[in-house]
């Protein structure tokens, strides 16, 4: 079998994440230079603007003046986790300057630790790295 059919497209991915955590309301695959959802997997019927309003507030958990200067002893987080009245938004990027990265909203019970290791090994099956 080639490499190419090992690998399950990232909406497949989403889906399993989504069907795995019963606290993910949605998952999605986005661009966060263009702040762009690329895939997505929801619980409910939602529309591009909750989307695109997820995808900006993930582009903007890693801004921080900090992080732009030639300061070596600091890496950019390759993670975000941001608490907000709906819950908690989890990003993920597969390295510090990589515009993909995965985002999740989910209810504030979600088990932190193995949603991250899911994640992270859907960036790598994936290719999104």
């Amino acid at each position: 079998m080639s490499r190419k059919a090992e690998k399950m497209d990232i909406s497949g991915h989403l889906d399993a994440i989504n069907k795995a955590f019963d606290s993910v309301r949605i998952a999605a695959f986005a661009d966060l230079t263009v702040q762009l959802v690329l895939a997505d997997s929801t619980k409910s019927n939602i529309g591009q603007e909750i989307l695109d309003d997820l995808c900006i507030q993930a582009a903007n958990a890693f801004e921080c003046p900090a992080l732009h200067t030639d300061n070596s002893l600091i890496d950019p987080p390759v993670e975000a986790i941001v608490m907000t009245d709906k819950g908690i938004l989890l990003t993920l990027r597969s390295t510090e300057f990589s515009p993909n990265a995965l985002i999740f909203e989910c209810d504030y019970d979600i088990n932190l630790k193995d949603i991250l290791t899911m994640a992270r090994d859907t960036l790598k099956k994936t290719g999104a790295e």
